[in-house]
């Protein structure tokens, strides 16, 4: 008898590790984490699930429209939680996360004692019916004198685009490579960069004249700036959620580091 239920553990712990799911970075993603289920739905959902006064959220799941951009709003705390599943109405949803512990910085400058390693990691896939894909852009105010300051520029001219609800966004996002819903099984994706930083693209106006004024024609440089959300040169921080039928993303999120500079190739300087 003993012989049969040792047998039958280890096949029990074969099988549970054959079952183990793997990140598209080849971590093991095991143990605790936070799930977020983000649900595309056909008709905007009518309900006004707001629980900003409540303590501890309202369930894991936020509804988007199937089809269109929709808002969720990034707000930081102390646990990661919904504060607003409706994602459908004009306000949005409402997501509170935890501050990712980074420092902005210049991609491609002086990386002395800068933290680009969150406290946290974040991971994607699609599931649901095959044929959808949805792109996942953060967005914000940039609180333009902060950022000058940042930078010890007299001028600067931040070159983003306009984001749907305000602000501007980020250069980079996560994308249909990402989260297309092909047929049978889905990797997940590490996609903590895109989800807690931004990358801003500025010009930075090198001289100016005696009125502190730049001339056409006179020198200026580009710039990429990585940074954190809920850094004070950002405000009104959201993801901008645009569906193309994409009926469920899955998101998790793990308490292990993740290194936001290893996406940073293509804005390093020539």
């Amino acid at each position: 008898m003993k012989k049969v239920i040792l047998t039958s553990l280890i096949i029990m712990m074969v099988t549970a590790s054959a079952w183990a799911l793997e990140g598209d970075d080849g971590r093991k993603l095991s143990g605790w984490h936070e799930t977020l289920n983000i649900i595309g739905v056909q008709n905007p959902k009518k309900v006004n699930w707001d629980a900003v006064e409540m303590e501890h959220g309202v369930g894991s799941t936020i509804f988007v429209n199937l089809e269109g951009k929709n808002k969720i709003n990034l707000v930081c705390g102390d646990e990661f939680a919904v504060l607003d599943k409706n994602g459908t109405d004009a306000d949005g949803a409402t997501f509170q996360m935890l501050d990712p512990g980074l420092d902005p910085y210049v991609i491609g400058g002086d990386m002395a004692g800068v933290d680009t390693m969150a406290d946290y990691s974040i991971y994607v896939r699609p599931l649901g019916k095959p044929g959808g894909w949805a792109t996942i852009t953060t967005c914000a105010d940039v609180l333009e004198s902060n950022l000058a300051a940042f930078l010890g520029a007299d001028d600067i001219d931040v070159l983003n685009d306009a984001g749907y609800f305000g602000g501007v966004c980020s250069v980079e996002q996560v994308g249909q490579d990402v989260t297309l819903r092909t047929k049978g099984k889905t990797t997940f994706a590490n996609v903590t960069a895109e989800l807690t930083t931004i990358v801003l693209q500025v010009r930075v106006y090198i001289d100016l004249n005696d009125n502190g004024q730049w001339d056409e024609g006179e020198p200026f440089e580009i710039i990429y700036v990585h940074i954190p959300i809920f850094d004070d040169m950002l405000a009104n921080e959201y993801w901008e959620y645009d569906n193309h039928g994409l009926k469920h993303l899955q998101v998790r999120i793990y308490m292990w580091e993740t290194d936001v500079s290893l996406n940073d190739g293509p804005y390093l300087p020539d």
